[in-house]
């Protein structure tokens, strides 16, 4: 009876610790994602403005591409905003991706697509990147913003120029 009681109190530390080695694991190595889509808008009706698209896979870059984009038509109802998108030059490889966008050499923004694909379970994700001038087109916002929007919708047919390896 001894020997029981002994075994049992062994295998309940044991398999906790090793519950928590792999939860350690996990989180040391990232999600595998693929990037099926990384395209940006402008949509400020004043200027056009020229975009730095940036890509890197295991924190090498894959991609790099500078886009002129015209300044959007605020005529009528909305904005409508002109956009660019870049070849997927990257590939279908899956890794440990970030996409990165520049304005006119100096605004900013970055978003780790494999994060996203951490919390969501993503195994393709689509970055959608967007400069809104709020001071010209909005009497309830003001500012200016560059920013990266991630998705799950590699499957979409909306996203024109997607990367061939997301379509069935």
């Amino acid at each position: 009876m001894r020997r029981r009681a002994l075994l049992a109190s062994a295998v309940v530390p044991a398999t906790v610790a090793g519950s928590g080695c792999l939860s350690t694991v996990r989180s040391v190595l990232p999600t595998s994602v693929k990037l099926g889509w990384f395209g940006i808008h402008n949509a400020d009706p004043e200027s056009a403005h020229t975009f730095d698209l940036m890509v890197e896979r295991d924190g090498e870059t894959v991609h790099e591409s500078t886009h002129r984009v015209k300044a959007a038509d605020a005529s009528g109802n909305g904005v409508r905003s002109d956009g660019a998108v870049a070849d997927c030059d990257w590939g279908q490889t899956a890794g440990d991706y970030t996409v990165r966008v520049r304005m006119d050499g100096t605004l900013e923004a970055e978003e780790s697509v494999t994060a996203y694909a951490d919390r969501t379970g993503a195994d393709c994700v689509i970055a959608s990147a967007e400069y809104r001038n709020h001071d010209a087109v909005s009497h309830f916002q003001d500012g200016k913003n560059l920013a990266i929007w991630l998705e799950d919708q590699c499957g979409e047919d909306g996203f024109v120029g997607r990367c061939s390896f997301t379509e069935d």
